[in-house]
């Protein structure tokens, strides 16, 4: 065997000498730092390098600071939370568990090995915040009051009669223990600013797909205002009012008197001639007929079925003979069935004249359709003459003046597809004349003697 020239012997040992030199003068100056704070370690920009853990806990005490305020997030929005002694408190000694845990989570060696490396370690380390948890929960309480925002439905709004769609709208819950949880969280980390809130979605129960459709002008009808008095206005526009806005499903009956509700002073009708047993007399809610025959006109033309209806005891201006309806609460009502497979919306809309549509989701196209009233029959006053003793005999006073009364029938016409017109009757109708009234006196009248 062939030996190693001395020469190589002496590298040998003069290397084997260096190496135990080097790493003896790493574990003692790995040792020096065993209890003290390695090199390059800050805490809250606080250099802690070489000193002891109880110095460390020391100056930590003397020289941190609590923020004034730590900042939550939420979109886009932030909201800042003031901070005071009485409610926060740095975790000194957990954070002095970290600065001594730098450095041996891979073992003895590796502590060492970072005590004297070439390139200084550099870590900053954050100090855990506590904050009372009744304080936060409290600050949660006011901004979930911010946050919070419930679902809105889909629903159909009505602008001049007209019927659109106003979108379902998500609403906002703030989770105040998840929240609370998470800010807690997060200032154990040492984290103070952007710390996100958790907040919930909560759903509209009713979409715009859940939304019947009402895209279709069905029917519409309008009457004139122009001999109306502003009080049998206002009261035409209450009635108005109650019933824009009717979803009326199918098979559901439609009742005025239900919909427009009591009709007396303490519900803001007022007092205005009246029909009443065939004569104009003051009373409280007067026009609301008006409104009655220009929904019994919108029916018509919208094929429903009608369930009940009286014609006036006289005739009124704004409609044909035959085709007005009366209403009286507690005595006469008009109502009507939808009678179509899907839901019908009622609206209506007051300016010059009263208006009301009928909207759902078809339309038969090709439809023309007319109500017309036909064979008038002319019923002719009565005289009535009543003698009266306190008039001179031979004096007539005129007590009544009598008017014509009718006798009619109201037709529907309709024509599909330029066929034959098909004729069908709705209603025969009498308004009964008035009688005239004539006192006739009987008093004797003696003549004097000269």
């Amino acid at each position: 065997m062939k030996l190693l020239p001395v020469k190589v012997w002496l590298m040998l040992i003069v290397f084997i000498q260096a190496t135990a030199g080097i790493a003896g003068g790493i574990c003692a100056a790995g040792y020096s730092y065993k209890n003290r704070v390695l090199p390059g370690v800050k805490v809250g920009h606080i250099p802690l390098e070489g000193l002891t853990y109880e110095d460390a806990r020391d100056t930590l005490l003397r020289e941190l600071v609590p923020p004034s305020s730590i900042i939550l997030t939420w979109e886009k929005r932030t909201f800042s939370v003031p901070l005071h002694a009485g409610v926060c408190t740095f975790q000194v000694d957990e954070a002095m568990k970290r600065v001594f845990r730098i450095g041996k989570l891979s073992g003895e060696g590796h502590y060492y090995f970072n005590a004297v490396r070439w390139v200084p370690l550099t870590a900053y380390l954050n100090v855990p915040l506590s904050v009372s948890s009744s304080y936060l929960l409290n600050v949660l309480q006011k901004i979930k009051g911010e946050i919070d925002r419930e679902p809105e439905d889909a629903r159909v709004a009505i602008e001049d009669g007209t019927p659109f769609v106003i979108d379902e709208q998500s609403g906002w819950s703030l989770d105040l223990y998840q929240s609370k949880k998470c800010v807690e969280e997060h200032l154990q980390l040492g984290h103070f600013v952007d710390i996100p809130l958790i907040v919930k979605e909560k759903q509209p129960r009713i979409t715009r797909a859940d939304l019947p459709d009402f895209s279709c002008l069905i029917a519409s009808y309008s009457t004139p205002l122009d001999d109306s008095s502003e009080d049998r206005k206002h009261n035409i526009l209450l009635a108005t009012e109650a019933i824009n806005g009717r979803i009326i499903e199918p098979g559901e009956v439609f009742s005025f008197n239900d919909e427009v509700g009591p009709v007396t002073a303490e519900q803001g009708y007022r007092e205005v001639l009246v029909i009443q047993n065939k004569k104009f007399v003051p009373g409280v809610g007067g026009g609301i007929c008006q409104a009655a025959t220009t929904l019994y006109q919108v029916a018509l033309r919208g094929e429903m079925e009608i369930v009940q209806r009286s014609s006036h005891t006289r005739p009124v201006s704004y409609v044909p003979l035959g085709q007005d309806a009366t209403v009286a609460q507690g005595l006469i009502d008009f109502k009507f069935c939808n009678n179509r497979h899907y839901p019908v919306l009622l609206t209506g809309k007051m300016d010059d004249s009263l208006s009301f549509f009928l909207y759902g989701a078809e339309k038969e196209t090709g439809r023309s359709m007319e109500i017309v009233t036909e064979d008038i029959e002319v019923l002719a006053p009565c005289l009535l003459e009543q003698p009266d003793p306190s008039l001179p005999k031979g004096v007539r006073r005129l007590i009544q003046k009598g008017e014509e009364g009718y006798l009619v029938n109201v037709y529907r016409l309709v024509k599909e597809g330029g066929q034959k017109t098909v004729k069908e009757l709705i209603s025969t109708d009498v308004y009964m004349p008035i009688n005239e009234v004539v006192r006739i006196g009987t008093r004797e009248v003696t003549k004097e003697k000269k």
